[in-house]
């Protein structure tokens, strides 16, 4: 008899357990990119912006996703924020896929950070779904180099919003899903300089 309520109470204890530990971010999942041969960990969940468009429709946004990635090419470690923009009201409210255009700007904490879009895309987000590419039809990708103190800023920032200042509505994005507490595990996580 005493070996079932050890059993239970070890039971019960791992439950608990289990249960304290969902509430932690989980740790950035490490892919191989088979296209670069190079190796990424990702954010376990991102950043997802949002902005209301009820000039359009009742219940519909505009949506910008930004997902933190650190590439190692070879050793060389680089750390890349993804931010896919798409809406839920239809492809003419997204921006053009103008590599020069998708300047960004991030406020919070009496703060001002503007990043400009990279040429190209650092990964190739079509093909590894481990990127959190929205499950929408249409989304324009675009890739900033950061480093550990802009991740930090935005893992920090308690009003944190979100700029695009070249698309035509100036309105800004406000955080419609956390990830913060994933991106602060990914920081640990990581080592890029």
């Amino acid at each position: 008899m005493k070996a079932i309520h050890r059993l239970w109470l070890f039971a019960l204890t791992a439950l608990a357990m289990g249960s304290c530990s969902t509430n932690r971010a989980a740790p950035g999942r490490e892919v191989f990119d088979e296209q670069t041969g190079n190796t990424l960990t990702v954010v376990s969940k991102p950043l997802v912006f949002a902005r209301d468009r009820n000039d359009v429709a009742a219940y519909a946004r505009d949506y910008a996703t930004a997902v933190a990635v650190e590439v190692d090419h070879s050793g060389t470690l680089q750390d890349y924020l993804l931010v896919y923009r798409w809406s839920t009201v239809d492809k003419r409210m997204l921006p053009g896929e103008d590599p020069g255009a998708g300047t960004l700007r991030l406020i919070g904490a009496g703060r001002e950070l503007t990043l400009q879009p990279l040429d190209s895309l650092p990964v190739d987000v079509a093909v590894n779904r481990s990127l959190h590419l929205p499950g929408h039809d249409a989304a324009v990708a675009r890739a900033y180099a950061v480093d550990v103190d802009i991740l930090r800023f935005i893992a920090h920032s308690d009003t944190l919003t979100l700029e695009l200042p070249e698309e035509t509505l100036d309105t800004p994005f406000r955080i419609w899903e956390d990830g913060r507490g994933a991106l602060e595990q990914f920081m640990r996580q990581t080592a890029a300089p």
